[in-house]
């Protein structure tokens, strides 16, 4: 499994003009208006432990045109974690079309990232969940073995033009890819 480290996820975000950067951060629609304009919608699991990674995770997510739902960035969401946030969390997963994972050796750890995952399993089947393996360096990523049946984003660098090139592929467990754009848009 190729996994992206957290300095790569960090440096494309970096690497993005600051507009650019901002646009991709501060452009939110709600539910209502992201269907009404076709757009795909992301509901995107995370440890909380992992604020340093979310926002250069949404850059890549929205830089592909779809729309990202972060449960700490909702304000409806109650201040204290309860049952009405559970219900609130069930209830986004249902609705947004896509369940990713971003999946950190913290999120792997966190009780409510798993809780999530399941229940995601549960209402978006395999076709529509994707992991995020996130770590420090490429050789550290301890995941759980049940992680191994879902589809994954990974980074591929090719050299083009002169430069090397870094392309995002989501890939199965039987090995086929797809292009992160082709799937989250589909």
């Amino acid at each position: 499994m190729a996994i992206i480290t957290k300095q790569e996820l960090k440096t494309f975000s970096a690497n993005l003009a600051s507009s650019t950067r901002s646009a991709y951060l501060n452009k939110t629609f709600s539910l209502s208006e992201a269907k009404s304009k076709s757009i795909k919608t992301i509901f995107l699991s995370h440890s909380h432990s992992d604020k340093d990674l979310i926002e250069p995770a949404i850059t890549l997510l929205k830089s592909v045109g779809v729309n990202v739902y972060v449960d700490w960035k909702d304000s409806s969401m109650p201040a204290i974690t309860n049952a009405v946030t559970a219900e609130k969390i069930k209830d986004n997963i249902r609705k947004h079309d896509r369940f990713i994972l971003l999946a950190s050796p913290a999120a792997i750890k966190s009780n409510w990232v798993n809780w999530e995952l399941g229940f995601g399993d549960a209402h978006k089947y395999l076709p529509n969940i994707a992991l995020f393996p996130v770590v420090e360096n490429t050789n550290d990523w301890k995941d759980a073995e049940y992680l191994r049946i879902y589809p994954y984003i990974e980074r591929v660098a090719s050299y083009r033009n002169y430069q090397f090139v870094y392309d995002y592929y989501v890939v199965n467990p039987d090995g086929n890819k797809t292009d992160l754009k082709t799937w989250l848009t589909r």
